[in-house]
């Protein structure tokens, strides 16, 4: 059996403090701290997600359209029995949010195809 292609997604977004990016999302999209794991971590509906430093990032000036390489990842998972609908309109949500908010925000995952901007690519091609 094949594991879902909405189990799990990343965000990259241009951004050098994960906390800053976590804080905010949590305030703008009214989630909660994940428990146990600390204040890195958030529960927007059916989405966990955990905001971390970008291990793929280099300090070399980068085209702005080489998301692999911005500072943050936004590392997500979503809930058992998340129905697909629920992981696109979440995710999308969180893109938009990320924009909104001047940031610049690609996904990567399965399904970025039935996201907004194709997931945000679109945006900085």
């Amino acid at each position: 059996m094949s594991e879902s292609p909405y189990a799990f997604f990343d965000v990259h977004v241009a951004v050098a403090a994960p906390e800053t990016i976590a804080d905010r999302l949590r305030t703008a999209l009214g989630g909660i701290e994940a428990p146990v794991t600390g204040r890195h971590d958030l529960i927007v509906g059916p989405l966990w997600i955990t905001a971390t430093p970008n291990d793929h990032r280099t300090w070399a000036r980068t085209d702005l359209a080489d998301f692999l390489r911005w500072p943050t990842v936004l590392e997500g998972e979503t809930r058992p029995g998340a129905t697909p609908a629920e992981v696109v309109e979440a995710v999308a949500a969180l893109l938009r949010t990320l924009w909104d908010m001047g940031y610049r925000a690609v996904a990567s995952c399965g399904f970025e195809d039935e996201l907004p901007d194709a997931g945000g690519i679109a945006r900085y091609r």
